[in-house]
């Protein structure tokens, strides 16, 4: 999770591409039981987040 954050989060913005992969990778770390169900809703979150900070 926090190499998720580290990768995805540094810059504290998503455009539409990279908010399309944070999600995906979310849902791989998610789906391979590395994170629950609630972290990844709150990656869900954070990269809503971040992609509203770009608009």
């Amino acid at each position: 999770m926090l190499e998720w954050r580290s990768r995805f989060l540094a810059e504290g913005t998503l455009d539409e591409d990279a908010y399309d992969e944070a999600l995906r990778s979310a849902g791989v770390l998610e789906q391979a039981g590395e994170i629950s169900t609630l972290e990844w809703i709150e990656l869900v979150r954070l990269a809503n987040t971040a992609l509203l900070h770009v608009r």
